[in-house]
């Protein structure tokens, strides 16, 4: 009797580490068995709650009119009134010949006109930017932004 109980233990568990081997190495994923499936009369119907595909459907809209990824930007200039738009624009001309590695973005949110620059991911990366900016722009702060992925990321 306990040498039968000890056999059924140990297939038992042989059979238990081979599942998890299968597991471990991605085999045996439920999802993408399902998803294979392709004979006659394998289908899965999934019922979910109506919001819940709803704002699946807007998270996908949104991300498909997205340009960018959200991250840092530094705001070095913003004014209003007559010339605002010249001295934008010198602005920016000013900083892409210092900086010439940096992008600079021209912004109208009415009635001001500002410049931005850099495409930061990271806050600490943003606060870098303005320790290297600062002596040429002392007005420069950090914003929240959608910024542009660079080709590397």
């Amino acid at each position: 009797m306990k040498h039968s109980i000890l056999i059924l233990l140990f297939c038992t568990l042989s059979v238990a580490g081979l599942k998890a081997q299968d597991i471990q190495s991605g085999k045996y994923d439920d999802l993408l068995r399902i998803l294979e499936r392709e004979g006659p009369g394998d289908q899965v119907n999934l019922e979910m709650d109506s919001l819940l595909v709803a704002n699946y459907n807007k998270l996908i809209t949104r991300n498909m009119q997205s340009t960018g990824i959200p991250g840092y930007r530094l705001r070095i200039f913003s004014e209003s009134g007559v010339g605002a738009k010249q001295e934008q624009q010198k602005v920016r001309a000013k900083f892409l010949s210092l900086y010439p590695g940096l992008d600079a973005y021209n912004r109208y949110d009415e009635p001001y006109f500002k410049v931005y620059v850099g495409d930061c991911r990271t806050k600490s990366e943003a606060l870098k930017l303005k320790d290297m900016i600062v002596r040429n722009f002392p007005n420069s702060f950090v914003m929240p932004a959608e910024i542009n992925l660079k080709s590397g990321d």
